[in-house]
């Protein structure tokens, strides 16, 4: 090779690098904007009678304590056990969850986090947003250390509630 295919080789090897190093600052940079409101946590455990219980957190939008929801009338399903199982929302993630299933999930959006959760929590939807919260379609107040109990009347019916899409 001659002295102008190594000077291509040099340019385009440097070409390249910048390239990479400008798309892994940007994408970082991206990343930390989108991650910067943190993740939604919910914990789902079960009080000592076995009523189920619905935990909502966030460190910046209910810093002052978490949402609770209680599910009297509802049962805990037996292989759940006293301690409690949490899931946090970074991801688009549908699995069921131990008291239903995550029916939608918009965090990937470009607008960041926390984003949208939707579950379906003994048919009873929750949608979790960062400026509202609705229980079965109707707006809750969101203050933090709130305490709701969620009554076995008034869920939706089946055919108004969302479905999950099978994979």
């Amino acid at each position: 090779m001659n002295e102008e295919g190594y000077k291509a080789v040099r340019a385009f090897g440097g070409i390249f690098v910048a390239t990479m190093v400008l798309y892994v600052t940007l994408y970082g940079g991206c990343e930390a904007i989108r991650s910067r409101g943190g993740p939604w946590v919910v914990f789902q455990e079960k009080t000592a009678d076995g009523t189920p219980v619905v935990r909502l957190e966030h460190h910046k939008l209910l810093a002052a304590g978490p949402v609770t929801l209680t599910f009297p009338g509802e049962q805990a399903p037996t292989r759940f056990t006293n301690s409690p199982y949490m899931r946090v929302f970074r991801t688009p993630n549908t699995n069921t969850l131990p008291y239903g299933n995550v029916v939608f999930v918009d965090i990937a959006n470009p607008t960041g986090l926390p984003g949208t959760v939707v579950m379906d929590v003994f048919g009873h939807l929750l949608e979790i947003q960062p400026h509202q919260f609705f229980l079965d379609g109707h707006a809750v107040a969101w203050v933090p250390g709130t305490n709701i109990v969620v009554p076995t009347t008034g869920k939706l019916p089946p055919e108004q509630r969302p479905q999950r899409k099978p994979r």
